[in-house]
């Protein structure tokens, strides 16, 4: 019998205990290959239990955190964006809009073009893959955004809102 989960999944060790509960523990024993007590130590709270250990989500999200740290955002958020595509809920938006990078508006319009460029070519080529078009896309959306990033500091409104 597999233990009910303790909540919503707010916290890592809980995500692993819904699964648990819904997947069975002997169902992620093996697609981890790992013993079934493993499964247990991951999805137990830190707080009260000695033999909780870290769990994949964890090392994930140090993984991301670390790349934030060295300056390559890029790869941790097209990483999560494909997640977020993966359950249903669209590209993830920045907590702010990204920044202009380009002096004026018509500076970051002809900045757009090599992005747009290269979506239409991941578009139109006969051997591209979602991902490589979805990436393409996500590009746009980026250069997009700096656009109206400079629009509102031109016109002194905030992007954010």
């Amino acid at each position: 019998m597999n233990r009910k989960p303790t909540g919503p999944a707010l916290k890592t060790w809980q995500f692993y205990s819904a699964c648990i509960y819904h997947l069975t523990k002997s169902y992620l024993a093996k697609l981890y290959k790992k013993s079934p007590r493993q499964i247990e130590r991951w999805a137990s709270d830190p707080d009260t239990t000695e033999s909780h250990q870290r769990n994949p989500v964890d090392r994930y999200e140090t993984l991301l955190k670390k790349l934030m740290a060295l300056g390559y955002t890029d790869v941790a958020i097209q990483t999560v964006a494909r997640q977020t595509r993966l359950v249903g809920c669209g590209y993830p938006r920045a907590e702010r809009m990204p920044k202009a990078e380009k002096k004026t508006i018509a500076e970051e319009c002809l900045d757009d073009l090599p992005a747009l460029a290269t979506f239409h070519d991941a578009l139109i080529a006969p051997k591209s893959t979602k991902e490589e078009v979805r990436h393409a896309l996500d590009q746009v959306v980026v250069e997009l955004q700096q656009n109206y990033t400079k629009w509102c500091s031109e016109h002194n409104e905030n992007p954010d809102n």
